[in-house]
């Protein structure tokens, strides 16, 4: 399993935030509507960039295709 140690979510949360000037409070589709969490926008914080990628940041967490991601995420 591909557990994450605090630590770690801690030192995404900081490189997110030197990055993009904030802490992610989740990713907004086109009408400003937050449809993945926070934790999707750390993936690529995470060496997960390739999950990342997958995800179809336009739609909400439980797309169709996004639903299917989601066993994959970090626990």
């Amino acid at each position: 399993a591909n557990l994450l140690s605090l630590k770690q979510i801690g030192l995404a949360f900081h490189s997110f935030a030197d990055t993009n000037g904030g802490i992610p409070l989740g990713i907004a589709d086109k009408n400003g509507k937050i449809g993945l969490s926070w934790r999707v926008a750390l993936l690529p914080y995470i060496e997960q960039d390739n999950l990342y990628r997958a995800f179809k940041l336009d739609e909400p967490w439980d797309s169709e295709h996004n639903r299917k991601l989601i066993p994959q995420m970090p626990k």
